[in-house]
């Protein structure tokens, strides 16, 4: 501006050349031009435009024409019709005068705006003392009050929706803070999505916004029509964003509020028809909002007398009881419950003290904002069963007493039967060679003696641990993620001892049963870790060498003596095994694992130098052609490619899993519709595109296999697929949902391998 003042043909105005201007005006000229602050100074009484360089752009147009030099009314237009009165009282003489937030409505981007300001008007002499021109300074404060006003309106908003309870009650918040607020909005209507930009938008007043965009997901959207004295600008549409935010939120609770009504009335229709006794308790005083019959009949009193009391004054015997502190936990922690069966000292009936055992399940309800505001209670009544455990108990104990006692003399006897089969298949290769006329009893013998063996090899393997046959489930594993698990298992008892385990494991390719490998090295290092002293090692090694794996545990523990070395693996003995000091015997752990390792094809070895010098312990088991050869590819079903997107269908009543289950879908890159009834779900299958259908069957009303007739019959989407989501997944539901036409059956909760082999994902 220093240039251009320099510059301009002032000798055409009625200023004259710079040379002839008042000493005062040029200093005061060169220090405007110098200063920061929006500044101008109008001379004479056409107030003739002087500016600095911050007060240029509020009179030059962006097309070049510049306003110095020219009269102010040119460039102010409107608003000087209110500076204009101003600037000539300065001029008549009045001192120098403020305004703050001055409205002055002005002309920008082709429109009349309200704009605010702080400024001064003081009076420039000419050389002779005479008053021929007004300096301004000023600030804009337009956004400042723009902020300030909007923000009141929100907060009268804010208020007025938080007792709103109804939709009604919704439009009138918001219609009361449209008219509090004329200066930024002279209308606000409610509209749904499905109106949005139907002629809503009618003239460039009109701005629109949706819920959605304010990241609330309900049906709502709000149409506004501004002020034409307000800007359209950012600063507005945040204004505009924040005001439907919180018509959105309060529309979004009001929406949850009538779902969570609706949804505790089905759930204490539920309550009251349940075969076991529930009830509902409301406050931290535990009052009972609901009782059903079978709860007020373990209870020994009617449920008239239990509604709208508290816990305590229904049983004031239990007040301070195990039970009720129990209750009042699980309600101030807000965490869920199940006891064990738990004596409870009731009266019933109005009688004595009755000792009753209980089970209770005891969850937390909470409101749309997270708060606890009462208890759901399932109780059992399970006294019959616990007065009847004592008689059970002792049962138990002579059945257990029995098998044993059988077990030992099934041992015994498969060992005395052994002692004669050996001089018996003796004396017949003697028989063989001295008699040929006994070819017919060479025959009989030897049939009926491997049939004896057998028995006798029967009789030997009761002593495992199930009496039976034990299926080995093999595949290719790694051996040592196989006996990872195995260390796993024992390191708590491990580090209870403070023993230190040494792992030497080398990774090779093994084909067996993993879970009966884990078994086995488990059980080993259970015994090292057992017959070991605290701070003592364990080591744990393998092996490959010569198409074996081999596996040795061993320890610096009590050791083995050289008489109990020959029957360490031996499943029973006639009296107890001890280890010289070491608590309690090896039991059948040992005898296991000489069984599953000879299962394997494998043997297993003890060894020790005798009493307090450790033992160690060998598995070596065969490393089979079939862990050498790669692992045959299982069939999978044919699934949709991995690019490509379907569009798909997710009916469930219930909302949480339906969404859940969409969100994994949109996740994988699907598009995904989740509606919660079959009505819903018609209507969504007639208006898309639909290349899967995930039916709930258990739909309220109308079930999945109806629904799914209801679509074929719509003639929408013949090429979908329909897929079965249920809670019953046996073979008869199985059955019943492919003879539906369903493509396939998926039982909840959902797995993801299921999912996976669905979509192939």
């Amino acid at each position: 501006m220093r240039e251009l003042v320099q510059t301009h043909d002032w000798s055409a105005t009625p200023l004259g050349p710079t040379t002839q201007w008042p000493a005062s005006l040029k200093v005061i000229v060169a220090l405007m031009l110098d200063s920061t602050e929006p500044m101008v100074v109008w001379w004479g009484r056409e107030s003739l435009q002087i500016y600095n360089d911050a007060y240029a752009p509020r009179v030059d147009s962006g097309d070049g024409v510049l306003a110095l030099g020219r009269p102010a009314a040119r460039s102010w237009k409107h608003g000087w019709a209110l500076l204009r009165p101003q600037v000539e009282l300065i001029l008549a003489g009045q001192p120098s005068t403020g305004y703050v937030d001055f409205l002055v409505s002005i002309e920008r981007d082709g429109r009349i705006e309200d704009t605010f300001w702080n400024y001064s008007l003081t009076p420039v002499r000419d050389d002779g003392g005479a008053i021929q021109g007004v300096l301004l300074i000023s600030s804009e404060t337009t956004e400042r009050i723009l902020t300030r006003r909007r923000q009141r309106t929100l907060d009268f908003l804010r208020h007025e929706l938080s007792s709103a309870d109804t939709i009604d009650a919704l439009g009138g918040a918001l219609d009361a803070a449209v008219r509090s607020n004329r200066d930024d909005l002279h209308g606000a209507q409610l509209t749904g999505l499905h109106t949005v930009g139907m002629g809503t938008a009618r003239t460039p007043l009109h701005e629109c916004v949706t819920a959605p965009e304010v990241g609330i997901d309900v049906d709502l959207g709000i149409v506004f029509r501004r002020s034409p004295k307000v800007a359209p600008n950012a600063d507005y549409r945040l204004f505009l964003e924040q005001f439907t935010l919180l018509v959105a939120t309060a529309r979004h609770r009001i929406d949850s509020e009538a779902l969570r009504r609706a949804v505790e009335a089905e759930r204490d229709r539920l309550l009251l028809d349940a075969p076991v006794g529930a009830a509902v308790m409301i406050g931290e005083e535990l009052v009972y909002h609901l009782v059903n019959p079978i709860y007020a009949m373990v209870s020994g009193r009617p449920a008239s007398a239990m509604v709208g009391r508290p816990f305590v004054e229904v049983f004031p015997e239990l007040q301070g009881a195990p039970v009720h502190e129990q209750f009042k936990v699980v309600y101030r922690a807000g965490e869920p419950y199940v006891s064990e069966p738990t004596l409870v000292q009731i009266h019933r009936h109005g009688g004595a003290l009755d000792d009753r055992y209980f089970t209770y399940n005891l969850a937390p309800l909470r409101t749309l904002a997270g708060e606890v505001y009462g208890l759901m209670v399932i109780a059992v009544d399970i006294t019959v069963q616990v007065d009847s455990r004592a008689e059970v108990e002792k049962l138990n104990v002579e059945l257990q007493a029995a098998a044993r006692a059988k077990d030992e003399f099934l041992a015994l006897l498969g060992h005395e039967l052994r002692n004669p089969l050996a001089p018996i298949v003796t004396a017949l290769e003697l028989m063989r060679m001295r008699d040929s006329s006994t070819q017919r009893e060479q025959v009989i013998i030897p049939r009926q003696v491997t049939h004896l063996t057998r028995l006798v090899d029967d009789l030997l393997d009761v002593s495992r641990i199930t009496r039976g046959k034990v299926e080995l489930r093999k595949e290719v594993v790694d051996v040592r993620e196989v006996l990872a698990r195995a260390v796993d298992m024992v390191t708590p008892l491990i580090a209870q001892k403070n023993q230190r385990l040494h792992v030497d494991i080398a990774s090779a390719q093994w084909y067996g049963d993993p879970a009966r490998l884990a078994q086995i090295v488990s059980n080993l290092l259970t015994n090292a870790s057992r017959y070991s002293q605290p701070e003592a090692d364990i080591v744990v090694r393998t092996a490959v060498a010569d198409g074996e794996l081999e596996i040795e545990v061993s320890d610096n523990g009590t050791g083995l003596s050289a008489d109990l070395l020959p029957r360490i693996f031996e499943p029973f003995t006639q009296g107890e095994r001890t280890l010289h000091g070491a608590v309690g015997g090896l039991g059948i752990g040992l005898a296991l694992v000489k069984n599953l390792t000879e299962l394997h094809g494998g043997s297993v070895a003890a060894r020790s130098a005798g009493i307090g010098k450790g033992s160690t312990f060998t598995v070596r088991l065969p490393l089979t052609s079939e862990a050498m050869a790669p692992e045959p590819a299982t069939a999978v079903p044919p699934a949709p490619s991995l690019r490509k997107q379907q569009h798909v269908l997710v009916v469930d009543d219930n909302i949480d899993a339906a969404d859940t289950l969409a969100e994994i879908l949109r996740a994988y890159g699907h598009v995904v519709t989740a509606v919660y009834t079959p009505e819903d779900a018609l209507q969504a299958f007639m208006q898309r595109h639909v290349d899967l259908a995930i039916l709930d069957i258990g739909l309220p009303g109308t079930d999945g296999y109806e629904l799914a007739d209801l679509m074929r019959g719509t003639g929408h989407n013949a090429s979908v697929r329909y897929v079965a989501l249920t809670g019953f997944g046996q073979a008869i539901d199985q059955q019943r949902s492919a003879g539906a036409g369903f493509a396939a059956h998926l039982v909840k909760p959902l797995a993801s391998d299921a999912l996976a082999a669905l979509l192939g994902i």
